[in-house]
Parts: C-alpha cells; sequence; structure tokens
C-alpha cells in the first residue's frame, strides 16, 4: 500500500487551529476576561477539539479511513508544530502592540507574590527578583514560552487523540 504524505493537509489544518485560538484569544480580550479566568480552559478544548477533527479529516479524506497510531500522531504532531509556530508569532504582536499591559501586570503580580511570602524582603533583593521576572515577562520571551508550551502540550494531546483517531485496515491481504 502506497504511503501518503498527510504533511500539507495537517500544515493547514494546524494553521487553522492556530487561527481558532487566536479568534478565541481576541474575543476574550475584547470581552475584557482576565488572564486567569478559567474560561481560558476552554482554549484547550478548542485545541483538541480541532486536533481530532483535523486528524480524522486527513485519516478519512486523504488515506481512504486507514491510519495506524504512529500516523495518527505524526499527523497530530504536524498540526501542533504548525499551530504552536503560528500562535507563538501572535503572541508576540498580541503583547507589544494588542495587551501592551500584559508585562505591567506580569511584573505586579510577581511582585504582590514575592511580597506575600517575603514581606522583609530588601528592596535590592526585590530589584533583583523583579529584573528577572522583567527578563521573561516581554514579548519575545513569551512567544518563545508560548511556542514551547503548545508543542509540549499539543504533543501529549496528539499522543492521546491518535489513540481515538486511528482506524486499522481490516481488508484481507
Amino acid at each position: 500500500m502506497e504511503q501518503k504524505s498527510t504533511f500539507s493537509p495537517a500544515m493547514q489544518f494546524g494553521l487553522l487551529t492556530g487561527l481558532a485560538l487566536i479568534v478565541f484569544t481576541l474575543i476574550l480580550f475584547l470581552a475584557g476576561v482576565g488572564d486567569k479566568s478559567p474560561v481560558r480552559w476552554a482554549s484547550l478544548i478548542i485545541y483538541a477539539g480541532m486536533m481530532y477533527w483535523g486528524v480524522t479529516n486527513i485519516r478519512d479524506r486523504q488515506l481512504d479511513g486507514v491510519m495506524n497510531y504512529g500516523k495518527a500522531f505524526g499527523t497530530g504532531f504536524w498540526i501542533v508544530l504548525f499551530t504552536a509556530i503560528l500562535v507563538g508569532i501572535f503572541t508576540f504582536f498580541y503583547m507589544k502592540y494588542i495587551d501592551t499591559g500584559a508585562v505591567g501586570r506580569a511584573v505586579a503580580e510577581a511582585e504582590n507574590k514575592i511580597l506575600a511570602k517575603n514581606p522583609n524582603i530588601s528592596d535590592a533583593d526585590l530589584d533583583k527578583a523583579l529584573g528577572m521576572v522583567k527578563a521573561f515577562a516581554n514579548p519575545v520571551m513569551s512567544a518563545i514560552m508560548q511556542l514551547i508550551g503548545n508543542i509540549i502540550i499539543g504533543t501529549v494531546l496528539s499522543l492521546i487523540i491518535a489513540i481515538f483517531a486511528k482506524r486499522e485496515d481490516k481488508t484481507i491481504a
């Protein structure tokens, strides 16, 4: 049986998944939903649902309804990779131009946590700790962390989704 590549359709589904997550993020931003709101967990459902739809769609349309676990995982991983790249790029622009107060909120939250944990901290130590926070709470680092986080979470989702999306060939050779 000829092995068909799932790269191109997986790229399309990855970009579509990334676009869905971006639209969801923008809707939450416009609705004023906070960074810590449990509503943000719905993005995980969107992510998993779009991945499942992508893998099963590719299985049924590209591979004649047959896909082993490895192919299902690989296809899901390609979807994850392109989603992560698109969301990572978006995160940079989102923090740099759309939600410009995100960095300030992150630094203020970190300062509050540090002071709550250690109210007697010296100003020098507090400044040093906040310097570390500022080093990581910027658009570039946030985009990189979003990229890595999406790849990790997406890989786990792909491992799970492949269990349900695989379909072995039942024909007798």
